[in-house]
């Protein structure tokens, strides 16, 4: 993978934050402060080793390395079911693949940087082996060591031991044994490399215990990169990626919420303004016809004044012909004919129920009575053969009573 431009690593005496640039050499900054890291660019973070299970896993070629790897750790009980396990390819041979299986757990050490960096990996892929096959190196005063099989690494561990004396060099010999019995490695270690300071005596002990040849690198060297990139994230930088991701999902759809509602605002403002602009083209069109407008009316108003005198079908005379004309016989008479301020009030009498229906509606139909609006009552039975009746008929321009 490209390189990051800066690593936040584990050192011999505590954190160091190792800046990279094309155009000169690698910086490291030891203890760096809270700033420095914070403003360091897109820093990977190197976890503690010791807060890193590593374990090497043959399985089938075929599978899927990352279910074959839960469903071993977890038939170990190394790990809890549904734990999240990377895999790191190391070799393939005879439809069996060696792979690295990692299960990363939260470290005290790096709980503050968790949040600050991009991205995750542990340090025995960072380190550089050159052709030995073990590194060892400090991580704040606690040695660990890598093991490697062609220059990749296949199983890392931190001893808790701070000098390499006869409990260290017991436990490499003891982890070699087991991982030369699973064929993991192909022989017992044959060169070791120091990586960072070391004594002689340091040397001697591990050449003698281990049999093998010691090479000392110092000071420790920038670290490298692998090809095969991975993103050892602890659930502690889980949970905090899902909440980020769960608050730009939020920002997100609350963006596009806010855009669609400014849109209906939008088309809500535009449709008021022209709604507005039509409301002002018809008051000035109204203002406009107002003296025309005033002229019409004055011409109503003195035709109303007029009308009585000149419509002869506004005679009282001629509308109480009309409604005699309408008088189906003998038997059905008129007891009231009331005009006023354009109401027509007409009360009568008739043998029967029929007789008097007949009459109002012979009465509705007058032509010269068609300016009225009629509406009658229900004629009452009185007596025998004796039925009043009474219907109202009121001319558009007619008064009201109150006026």
């Amino acid at each position: 993978m490209s390189a990051p431009e800066s690593v936040i690593f584990p050192g011999e005496t505590g954190w160091e934050l190792w800046k990279f640039s094309q155009k000169s050499a690698p910086t490291r900054e030891i203890a760096p402060t809270t700033k420095a890291i914070s403003s360091a660019p897109a820093p990977l973070l190197a976890l503690p080793t010791r807060s890193v299970l590593a374990v090497p896993l043959w399985v089938a070629a075929e599978g899927n390395p990352a279910e074959l790897a839960e469903l071993e750790l977890s038939g170990r009980h190394l790990v809890r079911r549904d734990a999240e396990i990377r895999t790191i390819p190391v070799e393939s041979v005879d439809g069996r693949s060696l792979i690295l299986a990692l299960a990363v757990g939260d470290d005290p050490a790096s709980a503050d940087l968790v949040s600050k960096a991009k991205s995750f990996d542990v340090p025995a892929r960072l380190l550089d082996p050159g052709q030995a096959d073990v590194a060892i190196w400090r991580e704040s005063g606690s040695l660990c060591c890598g093991f490697y099989r062609g220059g990749k690494c296949v199983t890392f561990t931190a001893s808790g031991e701070d000098a390499p004396g006869p409990a260290f060099c017991s436990m490499l010999v003891r982890l070699a044994l087991r991982l030369r019995a699973e064929d993991v490695i192909r022989g017992m270690p044959a060169s070791l490399r120091l990586i960072g300071d070391f004594s002689g005596d340091d040397r001697a002990s591990l050449a003698s215990a281990l049999r093998a040849e010691v090479e000392l690198v110092s000071p420790a060297p920038p670290p490298r990169f692998q090809e095969s990139p991975i993103d050892a994230a602890p659930p502690a930088a889980r949970i905090a990626r899902e909440k980020r991701a769960t608050v730009r999902r939020f920002a997100s759809l609350g963006a596009i919420v806010g855009t669609f509602y400014l849109v209906i605002l939008l088309l809500l403002a535009g449709d008021i303004g022209l709604k507005l602009r039509q409301l002002q083209s018809l008051q000035a069109r109204a203002a406009a016809a107002a003296p025309a407008a005033g002229e019409a009316q004055k011409l109503v108003t003195e035709w109303k004044e007029f009308q009585a005198a000149v419509n002869p079908h506004h005679f009282a005379l001629d509308q109480l012909a009309a409604v005699a004309a309408e008088l189906p016989g003998e038997q059905v008479r008129l007891t009231q004919f009331t005009l006023e301020a354009g109401r027509l009030i007409l009360a009568g009498e008739a043998a029967d129920i029929s007789q008097a229906y007949q009459f109002l509606e012979q009465v509705k139909k007058s032509s010269i009575l068609q300016d009225y609006e009629w509406t009658s009552r229900q004629p009452q039975l009185v007596g025998k053969n004796k039925v009043r009746f009474e219907m109202e008929g009121a001319r558009p321009d007619a008064q009201t009573r109150d006026e």
